[in-house]
């Protein structure tokens, strides 16, 4: 394995992206800088970047791999290697975020990334992680999507160069009896019911899968093995439910062209309940502001619980581990601060949405935070949070039985004598409170809490 080098000025900020061997990197300074620099130890250093291999590890991005080492697929010579995307919705969703950092990760490290926007796979549906059958999507919304997703990788890569293609360009002109012939014949229904994909989807007493999403992994296989014949893709990526898939195309790969392909795959992101973050779970956050915005977005990793908050910020962010290790420091002494969600919610959406939407989420939750709404924020507060109408004089009880944050006169009664109920930052101390018009002067909106985390907007009506 080959370390690389890079040229950094202590203390201060890295002088230049010039990496190769200890040898390579002080004959070039020379001419880059000038041969003093050398010369001076206290304010320059050539210091070990890390391998692609050592980061993967290092962010826990590794589930498995087909090669013997990992250094070998990631720390040689330049690969090339693909994600497959269905383009089902017009927006990723948190769940695909880490995969895509996975790519990122590569691209940074000089490799050459493919994203298969599968226009073709799209209209069959890949029974993997699914319960039930997928609506099949037509051409035209297919291809509106698939524009849709080219922008939002373009922004998560920064700007960095990636290919993107369609399998549909293969696939919607395949002629069946040829791909029977030529491709059918490699795949036995003995291997292919123990995928577990499939299995599941058998195995269970109240669902069934049509031979339509049962031929997918054939074309997913086929997918690589056209992504090795017009690019010499030899590496295929994905989420751990999608192993069995690339095995296959790996598989495929050696049986008709005799070459070597690889596999690797990363740990799904799950929900409490176990269940894998994606829109048919019904628990999607998205990528797309218009579907989920920024703020509520924000609001969604600020929501992290402590035990799930070092591992995201390795997995779904870009910071150093180091500056990790520096937050989680902090965060452990104070954690009544939240100072590690804070910084999760910023590095998470200052990456998908950009620096100032990320600067106005974090300062709008922080009004939350704090109990007080400004007239700054209170636009975007009506905008995402739960929100209802009350009248002066209408009593807290009803407002907050109303406002959904208690079920009833009783159990908002008990609320309010644990003190858990606050408005504007008070914390409500009588039942027999009422609203009034002192309670909406610093902004057309009152902010009334339960707890840190339950909350409505109130407006007058």
């Amino acid at each position: 394995m080959r370390r690389r080098f890079v040229l950094e000025k202590t203390n201060v900020t890295v002088c230049a992206r010039l990496t190769g061997s200890r040898a390579e990197l002080a004959a070039a300074t020379d001419a880059h800088f000038g041969s003093a620099v050398l010369g001076r130890p206290s304010f320059y250093a050539i210091v070990a970047v890390m391998t692609l291999s050592e980061t993967l590890k290092e962010r826990g991005y590794v589930y498995q791999h087909s090669s013997e080492t990992l250094e070998e697929l990631t720390d040689g010579g330049t690969r090339t290697l693909y994600l497959g995307v269905d383009p089902t919705a017009d927006s990723m969703h948190v769940g695909q975020l880490m995969g895509l950092l996975v790519l990122r990760r590569f691209i940074d490290a000089g490799h050459n990334v493919i994203i298969i926007v599968g226009g073709g796979t799209g209209m069959v549906g890949d029974p993997s992680g699914k319960s039930a059958e997928r609506n099949l999507l037509d051409d035209a919304t297919i291809d509106r999507n698939a524009d849709a997703l080219k922008k939002q990788f373009s922004q998560l890569f920064g700007g960095k160069e990636f290919r993107m293609v369609n399998n549909a360009d293969w696939l919607r002109t395949l002629n069946y009896m040829e791909f029977l012939r030529d491709i059918g014949k490699h795949f036995t229904v003995n291997e292919m019911i123990k995928r577990d994909s499939v299995r599941a989807r058998i195995e269970a007493p109240d669902q069934s899968i049509s031979y339509t999403e049962f031929s997918y992994m054939l074309l997913q296989a086929y997918d690589f093995l056209e992504l090795n014949k017009r690019y010499d893709c030899d590496l295929q990526v994905g989420g751990s439910d999608q192993w069995g898939n690339i095995i296959s195309g790996v598989d495929l790969i050696r049986k008709t062209e005799g070459k070597k392909a690889y596999a690797l795959s990363w740990p799904l992101l799950t929900d409490k309940s176990g269940k894998k973050f994606g829109k048919s779970a019904g628990n999607a956050v998205w990528l797309d502001a218009q579907k989920t915005s920024a703020f509520a977005f924000y609001q969604f990793w600020f929501n992290t619980e402590d035990d799930m908050l070092e591992e995201l910020l390795l997995k779904m962010t870009l910071l150093s581990r180091d500056a990790i290790s520096q937050i989680m420091v902090e965060h452990t002494a104070s954690p009544d601060k939240r100072i590690g969600q804070r910084a999760l919610a910023l590095a998470v959406t200052e990456l998908v949405h950009g620096a100032d939407a990320a600067r106005q989420a974090a300062e709008t939750a922080q009004s939350l935070f704090s109990g007080t709404v400004t007239a700054e924020t209170a636009e975007l507060l009506q905008q995402d949070a739960p929100r209802t109408t009350v009248k002066l004089n209408d009593s807290i009880l009803d407002v907050l039985v109303v406002s959904g944050l208690a079920a009833s006169k009783r159990e908002a009664r008990q609320f309010i004598e644990d003190g858990a109920i606050t408005l504007n930052g008070a914390k409500v101390s009588s039942t027999e409170r009422v609203m009034m018009h002192e309670d909406f002067q610093d902004a057309p909106i009152a902010l009334l809490k339960r707890g840190k985390r339950q909350l409505c907007i109130l407006s007058l009506a």
